[in-house]
């Protein structure tokens, strides 16, 4: 075999190996939603590390029938960017129920520019979203909305080791916090081997919204 084929199958080959390990650091979470017992939809992320680089993209689709006819239809899209754990990029879509709405972002220099509609606003520090996937966004004080673009306001509060059930129906221990934002609580539960496992929420109208990982 010449030189030039050794070459090439090299070059194959480290493409094969850099391949292999952009799948290796990939991963999907699913999570069947509910409002209160019924299922209503599911909403999944897809993350990928690349070195000091991750990208997420999660999509969301929840219909709520009755009597037979579609009474609430939501659908959402977010593609975002983080490096070294801060947010560089962002563009999430949103249909709530007929109403549409688009989020896009970038950081430039220190600062992270947010457009929402006509709205333009600049953001100043390491911007974080609500990045349930990863735990040590608990840490943060202020997290960005990708449906409205707003940089919210956040008070984690640690409630303890628990037992949560998820999507195959079997039950595993976990560690829940409340996460509190003006408007609502969001109880979260991490696993230590499986990571994010479930989310409940009020919807602000009495009843819930619960995530169980599939």
């Amino acid at each position: 075999m010449t030189k030039k084929f050794y070459f090439i199958n090299g070059m194959i080959a480290a493409i094969l190996m850099t391949l292999s390990t952009l799948v290796t650091a990939s991963q999907l979470l699913r999570f069947q939603v509910y409002l209160d017992d019924r299922p209503i939809g599911e909403h999944s992320f897809r993350i990928a590390d690349l070195g000091d680089i991750t990208q997420v993209a999660s999509r969301a689709e929840f219909d709520v029938d009755f009597l037979f006819i579609n009474a609430y239809r939501y659908r959402h899209t977010s593609n975002e960017v983080f490096r070294d754990g801060c947010l560089t990029e962002i563009d999430a879509r949103t249909d709530d129920n007929g109403k549409r709405s688009q989020v896009e972002g970038s950081s430039i220099g220190n600062n992270f520019r947010i457009e929402r509609g006509d709205e333009t606003e600049q953001m100043s520090g390491c911007i974080k979203t609500f990045a349930y996937w990863d735990q040590s966004f608990l840490d943060q004080r202020r997290l960005l909305n990708p449906q409205t673009g707003d940089l919210e306001k956040v008070r984690v509060q640690p409630k303890g080791s628990d037992r949560i059930q998820i999507g195959d129906g079997s039950a595993v221990n976990a560690q829940r916090y409340a996460l509190k934002t003006d408007e609502l609580t969001i109880d979260l539960w991490y696993n230590d081997n499986l990571g994010w496992v479930g989310l409940e929420s009020d919807t602000g109208k009495g009843r819930r919204i619960i995530y169980k990982r599939m």
